[in-house]
């Protein structure tokens, strides 16, 4: 069993988010995808953001390998970040840090449905638009 590290992102409103993920031994290049970010843990309902597996470049998951590594890109766009539990609808003053969760499986490579990375999800406010 693979025990998921702990892996907190942080986006900031009004740029996108652009994460890269290395894994040594596993080629995950035919691999299924898959990220949510909910409002707290087990929180039912949809997610406020969903990703699958997405050519590179565009919002959602891809890989490339050059063994022995995977090279896993998380993108989300822009417009997503900025529209996620727009003030004051979610309770968050402005100009405060909104923290949500999220975590990432992945199954293929040699491995069975797998949550790989878990964490907090936190979108920090801008200044410039």
């Amino acid at each position: 069993m693979i025990y998921p590290g702990n892996a907190p992102l942080r986006a900031f409103r009004n740029t996108p988010l652009v994460q890269e993920i290395t894994v040594a031994n596993y080629d995950f290049s035919a691999a299924t995808f898959a990220a949510q970010v909910r409002a707290y843990k087990d929180a039912p309902g949809a997610a406020l953001i969903t990703l699958g597996n997405a050519l590179a470049g565009s919002q959602g998951i891809s890989c490339s390998y050059v063994a022995p590594t995977s090279t896993i890109i998380l993108q989300i766009d822009e417009a997503t970040i900025d529209a996620l539990l727009p003030y004051p609808a979610n309770g968050v003053k402005q100009g405060a840090d909104v923290e949500l969760y999220w975590d990432f499986h992945v199954t293929g490579g040699g491995l069975i449905k797998t949550r790989l990375l878990q964490g907090t999800f936190t979108i920090e406010p801008g200044v410039t638009v």
